[in-house]
Formats: structure tokens, sequence, C-alpha cells
């Protein structure tokens, strides 16, 4: 523990009794792989993890990025995601929901994707987004617009808003001309 603050050793110390609280000393994956020897990248790690969900690919370029040789970096990858610090399902679902408010099930992918998440991750998240989509479209429609286009300029601006957000046409069809019915 030399070289670390008062402030990282009592954070650490705490870090260190929860992982003895979570997980059984005796549980097959702890043995399975090893904890890596760095402790600062440990540290870096966890503390990583402690503010919120990674991709695996975002994970190790972020401590890559902070001075750590790519060999430890993936092996602490692997040790995080055998003890469930890392987990790319959980990361997919968090970031569909938060970004599910705002945009489309077409540009959450994307996003998902360029993350560097798996596909059939990607596509679990989204599936449960798809059944919402007409109302999700809808809402924020509601609220950036809230009146009937007028115009056929406001008409395909208001399109192109909700593609640009990765609505599909048929969704955004479905919402103008929704809207344009109960006026």
């Amino acid at each position: 523990m030399d070289g670390l603050s008062l402030h990282q050793r009592r954070s650490l110390n705490i870090v260190s009794w929860l992982l003895k609280q979570w997980i059984h000393v005796d549980s097959p994956s702890v043995v399975a792989v090893p904890k890596p020897d760095d402790k600062a990248l440990v540290s870096a790690a966890l503390k990583l993890l402690s503010r919120r969900d990674f991709s695996r690919s975002e994970f190790i370029n972020r401590l890559t990025g902070a001075e750590f040789e790519k060999a430890d970096v993936e092996a602490a990858a692997d040790w995080c995601h055998e003890q469930g610090f890392l987990n790319e399902a959980r990361f997919a679902e968090s970031t569909s929901r938060r970004l599910g408010t705002k945009y489309g099930a077409q540009r959450i992918a994307h996003t998902l994707r360029q993350k560097g998440v798996a596909e059939e991750q990607v596509s679990a998240a989204v599936a449960t987004l798809k059944e919402s989509e007409l109302d999700r479209a809808g809402a924020l429609w509601a609220r950036k617009f809230g009146t009937v286009a007028e115009s056929a300029d406001e008409k395909s601006r208001q399109i192109r808003y909700l593609q640009a957000r990765g609505f599909s046409f048929a969704v955004v069809k479905q919402v103008i001309a929704g809207t344009s019915q109960e006026a």
C-alpha cells in the first residue's frame, strides 16, 4: 500500500471488506481467475466500476489509457467479469433503459455496438424497447412539438427530428398520422 494516500487506503479497505462480504471464498468462480497482483490496477478498476457499468472494451480502453499494460488490464477485466463487477448484459440493459426515453431502438443499438457490446446482448436489450417504440416516439413528439404540423415544411421537420433519434420511418409515420387524426 505504499504510495497510496490515506483516502485511497481507506477506500481500498472498504472495497476489500465489501468483497469479503459478497464473495464466498470457497466459490469456484473466485478460484477460476486469479486476482491481479497490481493493487493500483485493481483499485483503479474497482473505482471505475463503482461509478457506472462499462462494456468490456470500454473498460479496457479506459484503463489502458490510464498507463496500465494491456495484458494486465485484460487480466483485471477477466477477474472483474468473474466477480460479477463487469457485466455487459447489465451495461446493455442500463444503457438502453437510460437512452430509451430520448432515442429509438436503431440509435440505441448503434450506440451499444459502438461501445463494443456483443450483438446478441444488443438484440436482447433492444428487443424490449421495440415493444414500446410507438409510445416513446409519441411522447417525444408531444414533448418537442405538441401540435400537429400545419405545413409540409413543419411536417418534414418533425419527421427528420424523430428519424434522427433512431425511430423507424414506419413508427414516425404512425406518430405523425395518429396525432393528425386526433386533432
